[in-house]
């Protein structure tokens, strides 16, 4: 237990976490580069060179093998998705790419992609690449958007082939994403409660299932089938879009963590390290919407309000940052304490410069968890149609949490 403790110590310095609580905090962040995890070293007894080597291969269990197994609903309804959908998957393979580059030494990443449509001249379930180290996937172009949905078939008859290539592996797991605009309404093979219990089974095993839905019930279907990380967006390409960009961010998290537990090792058993697989599967969707009411920030927490060029924390969301979280009267932008301004009174081309500013800096510090209000739907007078386009930028930040209003108007709704 105490590994895996000093394990969560190490990673959270990478990723904070997903809520706010009751900590108090100092009036300060100091910012510093994220320290790199080191190798654990296994000292073995003098004279007990078997001892040694046996510590020595749980120290060291070689690198994860990570399937990515992307399930896309090619029915006639994502006609006009088309071109978005083909974006989408094409970013999520140069994450994959990326992230085999970043994390060599730790991680063997291979893609599974299959489509799914009934009611045409090809199988109803199409594996369009089979289990393929990365490095050899070449853009995917092939999308005919045509006839019915068989979800049910698409998700049970390809995680069923996976699973049986890849059982015996111990150091093998899945991320599984499934993207859908409609209700299941052609399956032959497969129901909700023969694939709930698969669902159940792998996700014991470690599996990571994620689903963006559409256009139907998502909350419902996503129940039914014990699917937790869900987002449901607009049935159009900005929501479409915002989509694959929240999970390409949510899938390099993931990633992040795995290299963490590989790179660190010295993990004294295999069910240590299925347990924390199984975790990161569980929160592989972070929690990006920024509470209502935020009275208490954790260590690593950021609060983002409206400001003014000048600084003058004087009303609302800017007196509240001062009275709190260690904002500065005189200091209209930027750091301060444990909170950020960003001018919103001198128009909405400098909010969108300030804006860029903020995303820049987020994104380079991938250890601060940044809590953005309502910026500029206050004393500036502006709605939030008006504010979230200028955070687009954002939704590929998992460091990044948004007003669920915000998130609205960007087409994606958090469940």
């Amino acid at each position: 237990m105490k590994r895996m403790n000093d394990f969560f110590s190490l990673f959270k310095r990478v990723k904070g976490s997903n809520k706010s609580t009751t900590v108090h905090v100092s009036s300060q962040i100091r910012i510093e580069p994220a320290k790199e995890c080191t190798e654990s070293k296994v000292q073995g007894g003098v004279g007990n060179e078997n001892e040694t080597v046996a510590k020595n291969e749980t120290a060291n269990p070689g690198k994860a093998q990570i399937h990515n197994l992307i399930i896309v609903d090619e029915s006639g309804s994502m006609s006009h998705l088309r071109e978005a959908t083909m974006s989408g998957v094409n970013e999520t393979i140069n994450t994959i790419r990326s992230a085999q580059t970043e994390f060599a030494a730790t991680q063997e990443h291979l893609l599974t992609l299959v489509t799914f449509d009934s009611s045409s001249h090809r199988p109803d379930v199409r594996t369009i690449i089979d289990t393929m180290p990365i490095q050899d996937v070449a853009e995917f172009s092939d999308y005919r958007p045509n006839g019915c949905t068989p979800l049910y078939d698409a998700l049970g008859l390809s995680v069923t082939a996976l699973h049986n290539k890849i059982k015996d592996n111990k150091e093998a797991t899945a991320v599984v994403t499934v993207l859908t605009d409609g209700l299941e309404n052609s399956s032959v093979e497969w129901n909700a409660v023969t694939l709930r219990a698969l669902i159940e089974k792998l996700k014991n095993e470690g599996w990571s299932f994620s689903y963006m839905g559409s256009a139907h019930n998502v909350k419902e279907v996503t129940d039914l089938l014990s699917i937790e990380n869900v987002v449901e967006f607009s049935h159009d390409k900005c929501g479409a879009k915002n989509t694959w960009d929240r999970e390409s961010a949510s899938r390099r998290e993931y990633y992040m963590k795995m290299n963490a537990v590989y790179e660190k090792g010295g993990f004294a058993s295999d069910e240590e390290r299925r347990n924390l697989k199984c975790q990161f599967a569980k929160e592989y969707y972070g929690n990006r919407v920024t509470p209502t009411n935020i009275e208490q920030l954790e260590s690593n927490e950021v609060f983002v309000f409206g400001s003014n060029a000048n600084g003058f924390h004087n009303g609302g969301a800017a007196a509240y940052a001062m009275q709190r979280f260690g904002a500065q009267m005189g200091q209209g932008e930027g750091l301060q304490g444990h909170s950020y301004a960003i001018p919103t009174t001198n128009g909405m081309l400098l909010i969108a410069e300030a804006v860029d500013r903020f995303t820049l800096f987020a994104r380079l510090h991938p250890e601060l968890r940044f809590l953005v209000t309502n910026i500029g739907c206050g004393i500036a007078g502006y709605s939030p149609r008006d504010i979230a386009p200028l955070f687009s930028g954002c939704v590929s930040l998992e460091n990044v949490a948004l007003p669920h209003e915000f998130w609205e108007v960007l087409g994606l709704k958090m469940l």
